[in-house]
């Protein structure tokens, strides 16, 4: 079976706010270099604009059936537009669910699972608990704080969420099915990494998820942080292929593809 994964590819970021399929069709083919696969995964932070996000997945489930679940900057309400047309960003969210479930191929990811050539994949966005910090010894209050000063999630996202009460409830859904599954995906990774070498930073770029890692599990492949990862944690292979943004190249061009036998 080969498996595709990209996460983090920002797409208006790349491309502007274009209202042509083929600027989006050429960027895939260009930056992205699809090829044919059996399944690609697309870990989340695919843009801004969700007309953008499904035109582009459209044209990648042409090469293969595509796996979606989304990020912290697909829920982003950027503008007074998209506020006045969606009003909450889980609106959005919804409209972008309903517009991918018409698209032949394409599957939407929020805590469920597909069986695809006798692989089970278990997606869903994950988001960070502040747990990285408290770690280290800095109270909730603290941490609370510097999310408010630090992270656009606090401004874009309507209404405001609470990081720590929202990573609860994804895990909750996680382990509904954690145990069936032989490949996991999600936007946010549940170990700790070294994303920007800050433990505060850091702190809102994971979640604490040891506890979901079971022995069943061969791979998870997630995104968020913009350097590519491949890393093992309790003998599952932890893997990120981000894109990241043009202006900052810390991510990686190209979908990257595991071959995998015997899983």
């Amino acid at each position: 079976m080969k498996i595709g994964f990209k996460s983090d590819i920002h797409l208006d970021f790349w491309i502007g706010y274009t209202q042509k399929r083929s600027d989006i069709e050429k960027f895939a083919l260009e930056i992205l270099k699809p090829q044919e696969c059996d399944v690609l995964i697309l870990a989340g932070d695919i843009g801004h604009y969700n007309f953008q996000n499904v035109w582009l997945i459209e044209f990648l489930a042409k090469f293969s059936k595509v796996f979606v679940t989304y990020g912290n900057h697909d829920l982003y309400l950027i503008n007074e537009k998209a506020f006045e047309k969606y009003k909450t960003s889980f609106n959005r969210l919804k409209e972008f669910e309903n517009l991918l479930n018409n698209i032949e191929n394409v599957y939407f990811f929020d805590g469920n699972i597909v069986e695809i050539g006798g692989v089970k994949f278990l997606g869903i966005a994950g988001w960070y608990d502040l747990s990285l910090g408290l770690k280290y010894g800095y109270s909730l209050e603290f941490m609370r704080k510097a999310w408010e000063e630090t992270m656009n999630d606090s401004r874009l996202i309507y209404p405001k969420i609470d990081p720590v009460n929202l990573s609860f409830l994804h895990k909750e859904k996680l382990r509904l099915n954690i145990e069936k599954a032989d490949i996991v995906f999600t936007h946010v990774p549940p170990v700790y990494i070294e994303c920007h070498n800050d433990i505060i930073i850091d702190s809102f770029y994971t979640f604490y998820g040891y506890d979901l890692l079971k022995d069943n599990i061969k791979y998870w492949i997630f995104g968020h942080c913009h350097k590519p990862m491949d890393f093992y944690e309790e003998m599952i292979r932890f893997i990120s292929s981000p894109l990241g943004y043009p202006h900052v190249r810390t991510g990686e061009f190209e979908i990257k593809y595991l071959n995998l036998e015997g899983i």
